[in-house]
């Protein structure tokens, strides 16, 4: 899920495990913990859009890494605390710049730069950095942590598995199982941010930083957040199989010959969901609102156009890649001499009819040359139209028509 997501879930877990020993030190690591999986991010520094995109929640989101990291950093940080290191303080009060740094930069950097996205990770960064240095300054720092290393490891590990577990409820897909397997884990059933998960976590960790670390009301208000957080994850599975038997059924109804289907719920919510059903050359898509009058998809045919790549993509690399990624669900566009256009169906469209290649969430800009395939830039997120109309526009379609 977002990155915002991961930190509170981390820090959320970090304290449930051993806030009751080290106090905030376990919000903090936990915190921290839940972000080192998606640092695979700065790949695409070094490496090439496709392979970038390959490497994306691949072996920094696995069980061996997260096994690995939790024994190595179960081992340094309380090393670095026990050690007479007279510079604590301001190591400390480092860390905490960079994660306010990390937190405003994912908002900023995230889907690409916009004027809002920049207006609100700007404010976000001023209101932290004042919280941040008056804790420098008025802190009392101490080394005395009873924790030993092993639950030091244990916390870092909770903190930092549930990072790949969550990301394998969203669409994406998680290679949980590296490096045994390249398997794409993905159950499809909550969007890769939703504030319905994440809000009742930060509630939590705000109530209980203000609490002592042997508070029962900290302990409480924290397991609360995680409770609330869990059962609406919970929740979303349940609609998950309801939406299930209204698309089936909504291909029944059409008439719809299909060998497979997949539904996922559009971003920031759980009412409003995409179902793609793959035929024998189209696809069917539909949207659906558990808010909608009448219980059914309005069933959508999209042709595949897999013909125009078929010769090439069992051969090309960078094809076979997309198709790994795309799990199959994917049409393609010639946009003109030697440039094609690669839509991913698993994250649907903002609008009811996607027939129009610009509605399509998810996209790859491709170009042929001597006979190789290579992917131009990142993924396509939604377009570079009018942000506001677009979440009006998704809005509306939640409320039901």
């Amino acid at each position: 899920m977002d990155s915002l997501t991961q930190m509170v879930l981390g820090a959320a877990v970090g304290e449930a495990v051993l806030g009751k020993k080290i106090g905030n030190r376990a919000m903090l690591w936990g915190g921290i913990a839940g972000t080192i999986p998606d640092l695979d991010v700065l790949s695409n520094l070094f490496m090439s859009p496709i392979n970038a995109l390959a490497f994306h929640r691949g072996i920094t989101h696995s069980v061996v890494f997260c096994f690995l990291a939790a024994l190595l950093l179960g081992w340094l940080v309380p090393k670095y605390y026990n050690s007479p290191h007279k510079y604590h303080r301001k190591i400390a009060i480092g860390v905490w710049l960079i994660l306010a740094g990390l937190l405003t930069g994912s908002i900023f950097f995230a889907g690409g730069i916009s004027l809002i996205k920049s207006i609100i990770s700007i404010s976000l960064f001023l209101i932290l950095i004042p919280l941040v240095l008056r804790r420098y300054k008025t802190a009392v720092y101490s080394t005395n942590l009873s924790a030993t290393i092993g639950e030091w490891q244990k916390m870092f590990w909770w903190a930092l598995i549930t990072h790949p577990i969550l990301d394998c409820f969203t669409t994406y897909g998680t290679q949980i199982l590296l490096p045994f397997s390249d398997l794409r884990v993905s159950f499809n059933n909550i969007a890769v941010a939703d504030p319905l998960y994440t809000i009742p976590l930060i509630i939590g960790l705000l109530v209980a930083v203000n609490y002592s670390k042997l508070s029962r009301i900290r302990n409480y208000v924290n397991l609360g957040g995680l409770l609330l957080s869990s059962s609406y994850m919970l929740f979303t599975i349940i609609n998950k199989q309801h939406i299930n038997e209204v698309f089936t059924q909504s291909l029944s109804k059409e008439g719809v010959q299909y060998e497979r289907f997949m539904t996922t719920p559009t971003i920031l919510n759980n009412a409003l969901w995409s179902g793609i059903a793959e035929g024998d050359t189209s696809y069917y898509f539909g949207q659906y609102s558990i808010f909608d009058q009448k219980k059914e998809f309005v069933i959508n045919e999209i042709s595949k156009n897999h013909h125009l790549v078929k010769d090439d993509l069992k051969k090309d690399y960078t094809l076979k890649k997309l198709e790994w990624f795309s799990n199959g669900f994917f049409k393609v566009e010639n946009e003109s001499p030697g440039k094609y256009k690669w839509f991913d169906l698993r994250f649907g469209s903002f609008k009811l009819s996607p027939q129009h290649k610009e509605e399509f969430v998810f996209s790859f800009d491709l170009e042929k040359k001597n006979g190789t395939f290579i992917l131009n830039k990142e993924p396509n997120r939604p377009r570079d139209g009018n942000i506001g109309a677009i979440f009006t526009a998704l809005w509306t379609r939640i409320k039901g028509i």
